[in-house]
């Protein structure tokens, strides 16, 4: 057999994120569509765990027997890095947290849907789209796309400084799915794709820049969420698709770098109590009431001594429909 002269490059691929409509079905080429400004991304190719069994006292080689991919564990991960704007940032959230409305609250009691179970009605998971990402692309044979069905959201990092990528805010979004992935020729068609590159967000523009009512000099700002998700068993058939997802507690953490002065140092620390923080402009805003700082370091640079905090966020007990954080995008 030739080899083949087919080749994949990153500058030939676009990448969509569709919205579905039951868990273990891709969203359709006429469905609702979004055209991502991604930087950069990573996916995964169908592979499973490879299990193995114990050699035998006084034997040296395994045997072929002994060894079987494990498709029941089967998980696959795909991370898109994009530029930081309002309609990237508005539906990363809606697929984290079900909140897309430009107010995107985390709240104590998110998220709405916890049930996901394969062939029934549910918003939250998606189809991530490579359109050219196919390893037949190029010719008519309908391998000329790669999709992950039924993804969903563990995590979003948003980050940004002074002296990183001009400014420029990133969104770095991690989804996983239980689902092979799936080559085949999808299209979106024109009038349900939108596209959410824009304006994006950045760091010189920062007015807002309060964490415990001090104002400080911030020279980078990050806000990560995450949270777990499983596959749940698996079901008879070539693919092993699982019967659904479990899902796991929010985590929301992040770190501030300022110039260390006065202000900074008086930053309340070690006392249990949460604080607040604000950081952004009149665009974008990210507010988390309650937070506590978890580790402080200083970097003695020739240019002027800097302080990095680590914070991690909470909810007010006072109501588990208290926000977290809230991440305004208008």
């Amino acid at each position: 057999m030739a080899i083949d002269s087919k080749f994949q490059t990153k500058s030939d691929v676009e990448v969509f994120i569709g919205d579905e409509i039951t868990l273990g079905t891709a969203t359709l080429a006429g469905g609702t569509w979004k055209k991502l400004p991604v930087v950069d991304y990573s996916i995964a190719d169908k592979q499973a765990p490879l299990g193995v069994a114990p050699q035998r006292a006084n034997s040296f080689g395994q045997q072929q027997s002994g060894a079987k991919h494990n498709r029941t564990e089967q998980m696959f991960e795909i991370s898109l890095t994009m530029h930081g704007t309002a309609g990237v940032i508005n539906r990363i959230c809606g697929a984290l947290f079900e909140d897309d409305d430009a107010d995107n609250r985390l709240l104590g009691s998110s998220p709405a849907t916890v049930s996901f179970r394969d062939g029934v009605a549910n918003a939250v998971p998606v189809t991530i789209l490579f359109k050219n990402g196919g390893s037949d692309v190029g010719t008519s044979n309908g391998e000329q796309d790669i999709h992950y069905k039924s993804a969903m959201c563990t995590s979003m990092e948003l980050s940004y400084g002074i002296g990183t990528d001009g400014g420029a805010l990133s969104c770095v979004a991690t989804f996983v799915t239980g689902y092979i992935p799936v080559e085949s020729t999808l299209t979106p068609t024109g009038s349900n794709i939108t596209d959410v590159s824009g304006v994006v967000f950045n760091a010189h523009d920062i007015s807002i820049n309060s964490l415990g009512g001090k104002d400080v000099l911030i020279n980078d700002f990050s806000l990560n969420i995450s949270r777990p998700v499983n596959r749940v068993s698996y079901q008879s058939g070539a693919e092993f698709a699982p019967y659904g997802y479990s899902i796991g507690a929010y985590e929301v953490t992040g770190t501030l770098g300022c110039k260390r002065d006065k202000n900074s140092a008086d930053i309340a620390t070690n006392t249990s109590t949460g604080i607040e923080l604000n950081v952004g402009d009149s665009t974008f805003e990210v507010t988390a009431p309650k937070v506590m700082v978890e580790s402080i370091s200083t970097d003695l640079a020739d240019e002027g001594w800097k302080q990095e905090f680590s914070y991690r966020a909470f909810y007010d007990d006072a109501s588990d429909t208290n926000p977290i954080v809230q991440i305004e995008t208008s």
